[in-house]
C-alpha cells in the first residue's frame, strides 16, 4: 500500500510544472537527418535489379515519409509513416507465408490493418488464416471485403478455397463460379470443376465435364490438363473416368509428367491395391521419362518390398530418399527390408530415421509408423535394451488401438491397413492435397520474432532464396523500426504519450539500434506515468552519458514514481545543488531521503529547495508534508500557512497543519486546524477523526466519542475510529461493545500491532483467554517484524 506522502506526491506531480532541469527535455528529437535515415531504410540494391510493384510502392511510400519528415509537420509525418508501416508489415507477412510461418503471417497482416484497412490486405490475411488451418476466419475476411465490393474476384476465390477446406463443396462451387465469371482463369475454373464433382450431385457432375471443356478452350488441349481432370475424377471416387482421362493424357503426350504414375495408381486402386505386371509397367514408364520421380520410385520400392524383392525395392527406395530425404515412408520400408534380411543394425538405423521424421504426426498413412515401433521394439529387446524396447512396444499397442477405432469408422481403412495405406497417403483419394497433410506447425504467433529454423525447414527454400529472404527481412525490419520511431515521435510532439510509447516499443522490437530510441521511449513512458518502462529506457542512456542532466533528472523521477527511493537518491545525487533547487527534482529527492530515513540529508535538500522560493500553493502543501516527516513541525506549519495565504480554500492544508500540531503536541492549535478543514470539507472523515483524537488528548471524551461515531456512520471501515471507540468503551467497562469495535479495527488494519494488543486485553475482560492468547501472539510477531524492519532500514541508511 502506498504511503500517505506518496499518494499526495502523485497528486502534486500532476500540478507542478517542469522548470530548471526537466524543461530541457520536452522535445522528442528524431534520430537522424532525413538523408541518413533514408540510407538506413533503403540499403543499396544491385543496379540491375528491377523492383517489382510491391518494392516500387514501398520505395514510393518511403519517399513520401521522408518528404513529410522534412516538412516538420507532425500530422503529415504520422500519416505518411502509417501508410509506410502498413505496407512494410504486409510485405513481411508475405515473406512469412513463403517461409511457412503462418501464425506469424496472420499477426502481421492484422497489425497492418491497424494502420491501413485495405481489401487486398484482408484477402492476404484470409489466405494466411487458411494456410494456418483456420477456414472460418478466412470466410470472415471475405465477408468484410465482399460487403464493400461484391465483385472482388480474389475474395471470391478465397471464399471458395475456404469452403472447400471445410468440405462445403456446393458453397465453394458457387464462390468459384462467381469468380470465374469475373476473372476466368484455369486455376479458378479447375477448382470449380473439383467442387462440382465433390457435391455428388449428378447434375453437377455433368456440369463439371462442361467446365473441363472450358479449360481446354481457354488453355488448349494438353496431356497435363487431362492429368488434372483425371485427378479430379479420382478424388471424387469416379475411377473409370479418371483412368480414361489419364489414358487420354498419355495418348496426347506419352511424356506428360505423372500421367503414367496416376494411371498406375488408379488402376491399382480398382484392383484392390494389387500390383499387376501391367501396373508396375506404368510406374516404370514414368521413370523412363522422369528417372528421379519420387512417387514412382517409392511405389515401385513399396511393391517390390511386398513381393520380397528386396534388392529391387532398396534401389527404388534409395532413389526416392535422394529426392525427398525428409519423408518417413521410404525409410520405414528400407527398415522393413533390412529386418526381413536379418540386417538388424541397418534396420534399427532406418526405423529410427522413420520415427524421427514422423515425429508427432503418427497418424500418417493410417498409423503406419506402428510397424517401425513393433520391429524396433523387437530389435531392442533381443539386444538386451528392454526398457527402451517397452517404450516402442507400448507406442505400437496404442497405435494399433487407434487403427482399429479408425477401421470401425471407415471400412475402407481396413483394406489399407496391411501396408498399402502408404500409397493412399502419398496420393490420397480426396481433393484436399496431392500429398499427405503436413504436421501442425508450432503456434509461434510473435510477429517480431525471426522464423524458427524448424518452421523454415518446411518451406523448402533454396540457399539463394533463403539469402534473398534474409536480405528482404533485414530491409523491412529497418523500415519498420525507423517508421514506427518517426510515428511515435510525431505523437510525442502532439503530447499523445501513451500512443507514442506503444509505437516506440514496437520500433525497438524491430530495430533496437535506432539512435535516440531508448531515450525517446523512456521520456514517453515517463510522460505516460509508466515508470518501470521509463527506467528501462533511460537507465542505459544515463549509464552511457552520465553528464546528461535532463535524462538523469527524469530517470530519478521515474525511480521515485516507482517507489525505488534508494535508486532515486543515487541518481539525483550527481545533480548537486542544481537538482536540489529544481521545482520537481528537489522535492522528489528530499522525499526519497525521508522514505529511506536519511532525515539529515533530507533537511539539507529541502532547505536548498526552499531557497528558490517555489511558493505556489501546491508546492508549499507538498513541502509542508515533508517537513512533518522530517520532524521540523514549525517549518511544516509555516509552509502550510503560507500555502493558505496564497489559496485560503486549499484543501488539506489545514489538515496537515493539524497533523504537525498533533506531533508537536500543540493540542488547541491542532483542534483549530481540523475545525477549519471541516469548514472547507465537512465530509472529510480523516479530519473529523483527528479532531476527535485531539479532544481525547484534551480529556473531552464525550465530544471525541460523538465525533468517532460520526466518522463510522459515514465510513464504517475507518479502522482508527473503531480502535479509539473500542478503547474508550473498554475503559468505561462496556467490554462486549468494545470487543466488536476492536475486532473490526484489527480486521480492517491487520498489521497494526497496537490494535491486536488492545483486542487481547478486551478478550481477557470478557473471559475469552484462548482468543486473548492468539491476539497476544499476533502482537508479538508484528512487533518483532517492525523491529527487524527498523534495523534493516537503519543499516541501509548508513
Amino acid at each position: 500500500m502506498r504511503s500517505r506522502l506518496q499518494r499526495e506526491m502523485a497528486v502534486g506531480l500532476k500540478r507542478v510544472t517542469f522548470l530548471v532541469l526537466l524543461g530541457c527535455v520536452t522535445a522528442f528529437p528524431y534520430p537522424a537527418s532525413a538523408q541518413s535515415v533514408s540510407s538506413r531504410r533503403s540499403p543499396a540494391k544491385p543496379s540491375e535489379h528491377q523492383p517489382n510493384p510491391a518494392e516500387a510502392e514501398l520505395d514510393k511510400r518511403l519517399a513520401a515519409a521522408q518528404d513529410a519528415r522534412a516538412s516538420g509537420d507532425a500530422s503529415a509525418i504520422a500519416q505518411a509513416n502509417q501508410r509506410l508501416i502498413a505496407l512494410a508489415l504486409r510485405e513481411l507477412a508475405q515473406l512469412r507465408l513463403i517461409q511457412s510461418a503462418y501464425p506469424q503471417a496472420v499477426e502481421l497482416y492484422r497489425r497492418s490493418l491497424d494502420f491501413e484497412d485495405q481489401p487486398d490486405t484482408r484477402i492476404d490475411l484470409g489466405i494466411a488464416e487458411l494456410q494456418a488451418n483456420h477456414p472460418d476466419e478466412a470466410v470472415a475476411e471475405t465477408i468484410t471485403v465482399l460487403a464493400a465490393d461484391p465483385k472482388n474476384p480474389r475474395a471470391l476465390q478465397l471464399r471458395g478455397q475456404a469452403w472447400m477446406k471445410k468440405e462445403e463443396y456446393a458453397k465453394a462451387a458457387d464462390a468459384f463460379d462467381q469468380a470465374a465469371k469475373l476473372s476466368p482463369d484455369v486455376g479458378t475454373i479447375y477448382s470449380l470443376g473439383i467442387c462440382l464433382l465433390q457435391t455428388k450431385n449428378p447434375a453437377d457432375q455433368q456440369r463439371a465435364s462442361a467446365v473441363f471443356q472450358q479449360m481446354i478452350k481457354l488453355a488448349g488441349d494438353s496431356g497435363s490438363l487431362h492429368v488434372l481432370f483425371g485427378r479430379a475424377y479420382r478424388d471424387a471416387g469416379d475411377m473409370p473416368t479418371a483412368i480414361r482421362e489419364f489414358k487420354r493424357a498419355i495418348a496426347l503426350d506419352p511424356s506428360t509428367p505423372h500421367a503414367h504414375y496416376f494411371l498406375a495408381l488408379a488402376t491399382m486402386a480398382v484392383n484392390e491395391w494389387k500390383a499387376t505386371p501391367e501396373i508396375q509397367a506404368e510406374f516404370e514408364k514414368e521413370l523412363e521419362h522422369y528417372p528421379h520421380d519420387y512417387l514412382a520410385n517409392y511405389m515401385l520400392g513399396f511393391i517390390a518390398s511386398s513381393e520380397r524383392r528386396y534388392e529391387v525395392s532398396d534401389k527404388h527406395l534409395e532413389a526416392s530418399v535422394a529426392v525427398k530425404s525428409d519423408w518417413p515412408e521410404p525409410w520405414l520400408y528400407l527398415g522393413l527390408n533390412a529386418y526381413a534380411l536379418g540386417d538388424m543394425k541397418r534396420a534399427e538405423q532406418m526405423f529410427r530415421k522413420a520415427v524421427e521424421l514422423t515425429g508427432a504426426d503418427e497418424s500418417r498413412s493410417n498409423f503406419q509408423i506402428r510397424r517401425a515401433y513393433i520391429d524396433l521394439g523387437r530389435i531392442l529387446a533381443n539386444s538386451g535394451r528392454n526398457d527402451e524396447s517397452e517404450v516402442f512396444m507400448a507406442k505400437a499397442r496404442d497405435l494399433q488401438n487407434k487403427v482399429l477405432q479408425q477401421s470401425q469408422q471407415n471400412i475402407s481403412a481396413m483394406a489399407l491397413a496391411g501396408g498399402a495405406g502408404s500409397a493412399a497417403a502419398i496420393v490420397p483419394l480426396s481433393p484436399k492435397s496431392e500429398t499427405e497433410a503436413a504436421p501442425a506447425l508450432p503456434e509461434d504467433t510473435d510477429p517480431f520474432a525471426r522464423v524458427d529454423a524448424s518452421v523454415m525447414a518446411r518451406a523448402k527454400l533454396t540457399e539463394q532464396q533463403r539469402i534473398a529472404a534474409d536480405a528482404q527481412e533485414n530491409r523491412l525490419r529497418s523500415v519498420l523500426g525507423l517508421s514506427l520511431n518517426d510515428l511515435a515521435t510525431s505523437e510525442a510532439v502532439r503530447k499523445e504519450y501513451l500512443l507514442a510509447l506503444g509505437h516506440y516499443q514496437e520500433a525497438e522490437r524491430w530495430d533496437p539500434d535506432i539512435p535516440g530510441l531508448s531515450k525517446n521511449l523512456g521520456l514517453s513512458a515517463f510522460r505516460a506515468n509508466n515508470y518501470p518502462e521509463a527506467i528501462r529506457g533511460l537507465a542505459p542512456v544515463v549509464a552511457g552519458t552520465p553528464e546528461d542532466a535532463p535524462a538523469r533528472a527524469i530517470l530519478g523521477m521515474a525511480y521515485f514514481g516507482a517507489e525505488k527511493y534508494a535508486d532515486a537518491i543515487s541518481t539525483f545525487s550527481p545533480l548537486g545543488v542544481r537538482g536540489m533547487q529544481d521545482s520537481t527534482v528537489g522535492y522528489a529527492w528530499a522525499a526519497s531521503l525521508v522514505h529511506t530515513g536519511e532525515l539529515k540529508k533530507a533537511t539539507e535538500v529541502l532547505t536548498e529547495f526552499e531557497k528558490e522560493n517555489h511558493a505556489t500553493a501546491d508546492s508549499l502543501l507538498l513541502v509542508g508534508q515533508l517537513w512533518i516527516d522530517i520532524g521540523d513541525y514549525a517549518r511544516a506549519v509555516d509552509n502550510l500557512h503560507r500555502a493558505l495565504e496564497s489559496d485560503p480554500s486549499l484543501r488539506k492544508a489545514h489538515y496537515f497543519a493539524g497533523q504537525a500540531d498533533i506531533r508537536w503536541e500543540h493540542w488547541p492549535e491542532a483542534a483549530d486546524e481540523f475545525q477549519a478543514e471541516l469548514k472547507l470539507d465537512p465530509a472529510d472523515a480523516d479530519a473529523r477523526y483527528n479532531l476527535g483524537f485531539v479532544y481525547l488528548q484534551q480529556s473531552r471524551v464525550d465530544d471525541a466519542v460523538d465525533l468517532f461515531q460520526q466518522v463510522l456512520s459515514a465510513d464504517p471501515n475507518h479502522a482508527n475510529a473503531h480502535y479509539e471507540l473500542g478503547k474508550i468503551l473498554l475503559d468505561r467497562g462496556q467490554s462486549n461493545e468494545a470487543v466488536g469495535h476492536l475486532e473490526a479495527a484489527t480486521r480492517l488494519s491487520p498489521q497494526s500491532d497496537y490494535m491486536h494488543y488492545q483486542l487481547q486485553a478486551a478478550y481477557r475482560k470478557v473471559q475469552r483467554p484462548a482468543d486473548a492468547e492468539r491476539e497476544l501472539e499476533l502482537y508479538k510477531e508484528l512487533k518483532a517484524k517492525k523491529r527487524e524492519n527498523a534495523g534493516t532500514q537503519s543499516v541501509q541508511s548508513q
